[in-house]
C-alpha cells in the first residue's frame, strides 16, 4: 500500500468517520461493534464485543473503539469471516468495515476463491500490539476493578492499562494472545485508513490516522473532522514503537518454532489426542468458507478420531492459513493449533516463496492449477 498523509484526529471523531460513510453513501451497511450486556444485571460486559450490522448513521454513536483494539470481537467471530457468513461477502453491497491487519489477509484470500469482493469494501484497518484474551474471567479475580467505572483500556508492552471515571489508572501484568506474540506481520496488507493508539498515552484524546486510498481521502473530507498532521517527535516514537514490537515478535517466534521443531513428532501427535472434534477452530477460522464441512459429516457419522480430524484440517487450510490464531484462542483444550500453522508457513516461504495473505495475485501453490483452470473457464 501506498501511504498518502498521516494525521492526528481526536478519538470522540471516529464514530464520525463510521457516520459518515453511511451518511455519504459511500457504502450501504457497516459492520459495527456492541458491547455484551448482560441479561440479568443490565450491565456492560465491556470485555465482550460482537459485531453488529448497521445502515443507520446513528448506531455508530457509542462505537466501542478502545474495547476491539484490546480484546477484539468475541469467540469465533472477526471481520472477515462476519463479512463472509453475514453480508455474502459484499457481493451485493458496499460494506465498511473495522479491520485488524490478520483480518485483511484473511480477506485477501476470500477474495482469492471469489468468496469476497474487494472492489465494495472500505477497509478501516487497525495497528495494534495484539489481544488480550479472556479479560472477563481473569478481572473478576481482582477485588479492587469495578468495570463499570472503565472508560478506556489500552496494552502496553507487558501489561492492560484501563483509565477509570475519576481519571485513576490501573496496570496490571498480562500477556496477549500467544499467538500475537508471535505475529511479525503487524501491518494491514490493504486498507482506505488505518488508526492506531501506539506511540500514544492511554490519556491522550487522539488517534494517528494513515491515509491508503483516494476513498480515504474522500471520507475525511466529507466527514468534516478537524486533524492535524503527524509531527515529526510523535511519528518517531509511534514507528520506533511499532519496530519494538515486531522485534519482539521475531525474536519469540524463532523461540518457539525453534522449540517445536525439536518436538519429536510423537509428542506433537500425542498433543492433538486431547482433540474433542468439537468444531470450534472450523468455526472460527476465518479463511474456512465450505458450506458442508467434510469433517463436521465425518464425526457425526463416528466414521473419524481426533488426530485424523485435525491433521485433515491442518492440511486443508494450510497453504491459506493467516495466522490471526482463532483456531488456537477458541480451542477448549488449548492444542498448539498456531504453532501448527506458523512452523507450516515458515517451510512454504522458505520452500515455495509463498506467504499467504500478501497479495490476490499470489496464487496458492496448492491450489493454483484448479484455480487457473477455473480462470480459463470463464
Amino acid at each position: 500500500m501506498e501511504l498518502k498523509a498521516e494525521y492526528l484526529i481526536k478519538e470522540k471523531d471516529f464514530s464520525k468517520l463510521l457516520s459518515t460513510l453511511l451518511k455519504e453513501k459511500l457504502v450501504d451497511k457497516i459492520i459495527g461493534a456492541k458491547v455484551k450486556v448482560n441479561k440479568k444485571s443490565g450491565e456492560q460486559d465491556r470485555f465482550t464485543v460482537s459485531p453488529e450490522l448497521w445502515d443507520d448513521p446513528k448506531q455508530s454513536e457509542n462505537f466501542p473503539l478502545s474495547n476491539l483494539i484490546a480484546y477484539g470481537y468475541a469467540r469465533t467471530d472477526s471481520a472477515g469471516k462476519y463479512l463472509h457468513k453475514s453480508v455474502e461477502g459484499a457481493n451485493k453491497e458496499r460494506i465498511g468495515l473495522i479491520a485488524r491487519p490478520c483480518d485483511t489477509r484473511a480477506l485477501i484470500e476470500l477474495a482469492k476463491i471469489k468468496q469476497v469482493n474487494l472492489d465494495n469494501l472500505f477497509i478501516i484497518a487497525l495497528e495494534d500490539r495484539g489481544m488480550v484474551l479472556k479479560m472477563s474471567k481473569e478481572i473478576k479475580k481482582i477485588k479492587d476493578i469495578n468495570p463499570s467505572k472503565i472508560v478506556k483500556e489500552k496494552i502496553e508492552d507487558d501489561k492492560i492499562v484501563f483509565l477509570f471515571k475519576d481519571g485513576k489508572k490501573k496496570e496490571l501484568n498480562i500477556d496477549v494472545a500467544d499467538n500475537c506474540t508471535r505475529c511479525i506481520r503487524k501491518t494491514p496488507v490493504i486498507a482506505d485508513i488505518t488508526i492506531s493508539d501506539v506511540g500514544l498515552s492511554i490519556e491522550s484524546e487522539d488517534l494517528i490516522l494513515k491515509v491508503y486510498s483516494e476513498n480515504g481521502n474522500d471520507l475525511l473530507e466529507k466527514s468534516g473532522i478537524k486533524f492535524n498532521k503527524l509531527d515529526e517527535k510523535l511519528k518517531t516514537k509511534h514507528e520506533s514503537t511499532l519496530e519494538k514490537i515486531l522485534k519482539n515478535s521475531e525474536e519469540k517466534r524463532a523461540r518457539d518454532l525453534k522449540e517445536w521443531s525439536e518436538l519429536p513428532q510423537i509428542e506433537k501427535l500425542e498433543k492433538l489426542k486431547k482433540c474433542t472434534m468439537c468444531g470450534m477452530c472450523i468455526r472460527g477460522c476465518p479463511v474456512c468458507y465450505c458450506v458442508d464441512c467434510i469433517l463436521q459429516k465425518k464425526k457425526k457419522d463416528k466414521n473419524i478420531d481426533n488426530i485424523t480430524y485435525q491433521l485433515t484440517r491442518i492440511a486443508h487450510d494450510a497453504d491459506r492459513c493467516i495466522e490471526c490464531g482463532n483456531c488456537d484462542n477458541n480451542c477448549p483444550m488449548n492444542l498448539p493449533l498456531s504453532l501448527y500453522f506458523q512452523s507450516l508457513n515458515e517451510v512454504f516461504k522458505e520452500k515455495f516463496k509463498y506467504s499467504s495473505g500478501e497479495s490476490i495475485d499470489d496464487i496458492p501453490f496448492r491450489s493454483a492449477c484448479a484455480i487457473k483452470e477455473m480462470e480459463l473457464e470463464k
